[in-house]
């Protein structure tokens, strides 16, 4: 302890005496160590952190499969659930919900809250018991009793206060009364964003085994102890067969089979591999960063040489000369790694706010007890890693040379190719870095550039659900939209607006299909359509181009005969000979109609922007009427958002306990879809910018001391003749051998990691040339730049004084 302490003040004095030293060397490591914690406590909000669930790894969710169909991963029906209750053994519990939005009334003005509707199984399967009260009886699952409702921790804080003696208060839901009966931990649902949850209990209708096609309900799964995914998926093909008959050759026909999905896969599969790549190129930047703070140490330990060899000669042993390096090295780790901590701090937030909205779990980031552990972890480490060699190569001075040399500092040959070899590291990491950062932008340009087939500047969205209690009937919601529409229509300043069940990159709605007069063969497989319900101005608000027949129009009402606008790939796959118009198609699907295909429209994006287009077919919104919509304004001139409080005023105007929301310009649901590719490029930006300061920064320190102790050879260079030209070409041939090293050895590297990235791009291959060549060319001239100034240093030495110093 005695020896800590004297190396502690010993350390203190000394780094006192180098403020810039130390200056720099704070900063660089701080830079590394900051970014890492920042892009930790992201990673473990998100992917580390598992969810407030009983054995998490446990709950899969269970989807069907239609092959015939194109259909993937879809919907359960309420029959297609009883089959899997009954029949399975895979599991020890299932649950069947779906998401949904219920309308709260009775408050000052009316809101929206998300909701999940749950059989009385759904919290039992999750494994989370509410804080207040208790979850949902068998009995509340009969359309009558149902009339309860569970408070999420959200709603609970936002609503209540957190009031303790909210049991029993009463919450009107979409016209319904429904007594609150419980309040669940925080996180303790899925879907993450749900306020509410209420019983679900199924119509008479919905049980018939011929509504085994209606399929709306997701369902949750609890594996039995060691039960792998492919045993649950041959158990779930064991309970397909063990239907009737006639089922079993349907389910044959469809091409069915069940999909087994992790549950943690489905919520943060879309981020995983992105989340853990940046956590990679973080630690490259910690990497630079250590590699220059040792290039600092190894040049201080040259000027401290006659001081350590002074030290020797009194006695101290080697180990207690690499002990007292080493605590210097760690008191600035330790220093980087309190000003690294509050750089993560805004670092957190930032990168919270630039993709929260696409980030699952973003609620839980933050920065915590762990995120601080963390960070001395690393602190330490970085001291140990940027610290040991300069240590080591210290405690070798040689005693005689250095009193020979007296004040003036030399550096031994194994300092320099030290030196050196730390500046090729650097510039090699720094490549690395940059391609990825080439390759990640470069994707990013080219989904940028993507034609989504409509144009969203100047339209401004929402989404409306109408409560069921008041709107049961395809005719009361069709009179709902015949009011709203010409209100909307005709506010000042508005050139067209329209409404539809799906707003684009809101989600799929594929539906199966027959086209009249084609029957489909045994074995033949079409795609499933895209559904979407529209009005006559949706289209035309998103600009979309017409290229055959008409859009859809007012007379395309609930008495008119059914038409349909398909788009060109719908076209193209059925119709190849472009003799769509006039050909009549009918979905899957209770009271649906023959609709006769009037027009064809180029394909839109609505999936996202990097999803190739699917066959979609456009119908009336009219005569398929639907209780969640998305509403479209399209405003001649100016900021969408303008109108936001109008469009508002006019849809209570309609209703005054409807409430719209999600309200935001259709550009910023485009750059919500973008998000993961947008934060890859930004981050991976910025670190590779970082890196590449620090490289260019250790690279002209390594000249720089280079020069200075080459300056009696330059000296006599030049006492010999030599030009000033020769000496900066000299000394830049030398920054520019150290640069080309570190080139070609970060391209090597590149190529060999940039395979890892082919799955997070778009439109640009892994090993694009252009990217892998740019970088190149970018990073030797950045470095010769920073050669320049050391080089023209040398250029201005003077022989005599150079010649007299030695």
């Amino acid at each position: 302890m005695e020896h800590l302490l004297g190396d502690l003040r010993y350390a203190w004095r000394s780094l006192k005496n180098a403020p810039g030293f130390v200056a720099v060397a704070v900063l660089t490591l701080a830079l590394g160590i900051g970014a890492n914690s920042a892009v930790f406590s992201v990673v473990k909000g998100v992917l580390l952190t598992p969810p407030p669930f009983v054995q998490p790894e446990r709950l899969v969710l269970l989807a069907p499969n239609f092959e015939a169909f194109g259909l993937k991963a879809v919907s359960n029906s309420v029959p297609e659930y009883r089959d899997m209750t009954t029949h399975t053994r895979a599991f020890t519990a299932l649950a069947a919900f779906r998401p949904d939005d219920v309308t709260l009334t009775g408050e000052e003005s009316p809101r929206r809250l998300r909701v999940a509707i749950a059989t009385a199984s759904f919290l039992p399967t999750l494994g989370v018991t509410p804080v207040l009260g208790r979850g949902f009886t068998e009995e509340e699952e009969t359309p009558g009793r149902d009339q309860v409702v569970i408070l999420t921790d959200t709603a609970w804080r936002t609503l209540f206060a957190k009031d303790p003696e909210v049991l029993g208060r009463v919450l009107r839901l979409d016209g319904v009364p429904r007594t609150v009966v419980g309040v669940l931990p925080p996180g303790g649902v899925y879907p993450e964003d749900m306020e509410v949850v209420l019983p679900f209990a199924p119509t008479p209708e919905q049980q018939e085994e011929a509504r085994r096609g209606n399929r709306f309900l997701s369902v949750l799964a609890r594996l039995k102890p060691g039960m792998t995914l492919d045993a649950a998926r041959a158990d779930l093909v064991r309970m397909g067969n063990a239907r009737p008959p006639e089922l079993v050759s349907d389910y044959q026909r469809w091409g069915w089979s069940m999909s087994v999905t992790p549950l943690e896969d489905q919520v943060v599969g879309g981020v995983r591999e992105t989340l853990w790549l940046l956590w990679g190129a973080v630690g490259f930047v910690l990497l630079v960063a250590c590699s220059s703070v040792a290039n600092l140490l190894l040049a201080r330990a040259v000027s401290r040489g006659r001081e350590v060899s002074i030290r020797a000669a009194l006695g101290a042993g080697r180990l207690r000369l690499v002990a007292q390096f080493l605590t210097e090295s760690l008191v600035l780790s330790l220093v980087a790694g309190a000003v690294g901590l509050l750089l993560a701090l805004w670092g957190t937030d930032a990168l919270v706010a630039t993709v929260g909205d696409s980030l699952p779990r973003a609620q839980g980031v933050k920065l915590d007890v762990a995120s601080v552990l963390f960070t001395l972890g690393v602190s330490v480490l970085t001291g140990v890693l940027f610290g040991l060699v300069p240590a080591l190569q210290a405690s070798r001075a040689d005693l005689h040379a250095a009193m020979r040399e007296g004040a003036r500092a030399t550096g031994s040959h194994r300092t320099g190719r030290l030196r050196a070899a730390l500046v090729v590291a650097q510039v090699s990491l720094a490549l690395v870095l940059l391609v990825g950062a080439g390759l990640f932008v470069k994707s990013f340009l080219a989904l940028q550039r993507v034609d989504a087939g409509f144009e969203s500047d100047g339209v401004l969205t929402g989404q409306l659900a109408l409560p069921r209690g008041q709107y049961p009937e395809r005719a009361k919601q069709a009179a709902f939209l015949q009011a709203l529409l010409p209100r909307l229509q005709g506010m000042p300043g508005v050139e067209s607006a329209g409404l539809t069940n799906v707003l684009p990159l809101g989600g799929t709605t594929d539906n199966s299909f027959d086209i009249e007069g084609r029957p489909r063969q045994p074995g033949e497989q079409w795609k499933a359509v895209e559904f979407r319900a529209v009005t006559s101005g949706y289209l035309r608000a998103l600009r979309v181009h017409l290229r055959q027949g008409r859009l859809l129009e007012d007379s395309d009402g609930p008495d008119a005969p059914w038409a349909v606008v398909i788009n060109r790939s719908f076209a193209n796959l059925f119709w190849p000979k472009d003799d769509a118009l006039g050909q009549r198609l009918k979905l899957h699907g209770k009271d649906m109609q023959w609709a006769t295909v009037v027009g064809i429209v180029d394909d839109l994006r609505e999936w996202g922007l990097d999803v190739p287009s699917r066959p979609a077919a456009y119908y009336s919104l009219s005569q398929l009427p639907s209780v969640s919509m998305g509403l479209a304004v399209r405003v001649k001139s100016g900021d969408p958002e303008a109108l936001r409080a109008q469009v508002e005023a006019e849809v209570r105007a309609v209703d005054a306990d409807l409430p719209l929301f999600d309200v935001s310009p259709l550009t910023r649901r485009m750059d919500r879809s973008t998000g993961p590719r947008r934060l890859s490029a930004l981050v991976m930006g910025l670190f590779a910018g970082v890196a590449l300061l620090l490289a260019a920064l250790g690279l002209s320190g390594v000249i720089a001391f280079s020069v200075t102790q080459r300056t009696r050879e330059l000296g006599i260079r030049m006492a010999l003749g030599a030009a000033r030209g020769d000496v900066l070409r000299l000394v830049l041939a030398q920054g520019l051998r150290l640069s080309l090293t570190g080139v070609a050895v970060g391209l090597c590297l590149s190529l060999a990691l940039a395979r890892l990235l082919g799955a997070l791009l778009y439109g640009v291959s892994a090993d694009d040339p252009w990217t892998f060549g740019g970088v190149a060319l970018l990073l030797t001239g950045v470095a010769l730049a920073a050669s320049w100034l050391p080089a023209r240093r040398a250029t201005r030495v003077d022989p005599i004084i150079a010649l007299r110093a030695d």
